[in-house]
């Protein structure tokens, strides 16, 4: 009797955590992937300009779509939050910097919150408890191929040195990544807070949705979302 309240216990336990963390009832629900063998994605530097576990040539680098169907005047900056495809339930994350000319932007930065390494087990852990995290660019960030969301906010340049600045902060300060509490949607809701927008809770939805749901929360001129992928069907 005593065993066999250990493992209903334990199994309570572990139905709770599914109930509460879109990532973990994403992840149970595969049908293609069996939780044994599903890995988080290599981190590669950005800078390698290679995807994958066969390091195939980028398909589709970095656009500036949805910020060129955005552009304001007096308004040279931007903050763009993305999600993409991952091996688990995908990843958030934000690119900002000067607008250019035609589709590309004049520069930008990469920044979100994600397990740091390459280790699978790290990002397992991080579905129990807090580990170790990293805030710039992930394995995947530039290769648009893998992009299910994007929104696209211009903005001036005082209100872009205030996003930078909570940036620069929150890549300061957010030293762990954990899946229930504070996770990739959480760090970009936080610098969407500091654009003057409106962010969904992080913890209800996937990346995608999340973006899309930004979107929806803070319709209004100069804004632009574009939703690809699996996000267009909701």
């Amino acid at each position: 009797m005593q065993a066999r309240r250990i493992v209903t216990g334990m199994l309570s336990v572990v139905a709770a955590m599914l109930t509460l963390t879109p990532g973990l009832e994403a992840y149970a629900q595969s049908t293609s992937l069996p939780p044994v063998t599903v890995d988080k994605p290599k981190q590669k530097p950005a800078q390698r300009q290679v995807q994958g576990p066969n390091r195939e040539p980028i398909r589709i680098p970095v656009t500036a779509t949805a910020c060129r169907a955005a552009r304001a005047p007096g308004k040279p900056y931007f903050v763009e939050f993305r999600s993409r495809t991952a091996v688990s339930y995908g990843h958030t994350f934000v690119f900002y910097g000067r607008l250019g000319e035609g589709n590309r932007f004049a520069s930008y930065k990469v920044a979100g919150l994600h397990p740091k390494g390459d280790d699978p087990q790290v990002y397992m852990r991080g579905m129990m408890v807090p580990v170790p995290s990293e805030t710039g660019a992930s394995w995947g960030d530039l290769d648009e191929q893998y992009l299910t969301a994007r929104f696209c906010v211009p903005l001036t340049e005082a209100e872009f040195r205030r996003v930078e600045a909570v940036i620069r902060d929150l890549q300061r300060t957010k030293t762990t990544w954990h899946a229930t509490t504070y996770n990739c949607n959480a760090f970009a809701a936080d610098i969407a807070k500091a654009a003057n927008l409106d962010p969904p809770n992080p913890n209800m939805y996937l990346p995608d949705q999340f973006i899309k749901r930004m979107g929806d929360l803070n319709a209004k001129p100069n804004v632009s979302a574009f939703l690809l992928g699996p996000a267009r069907q909701n």
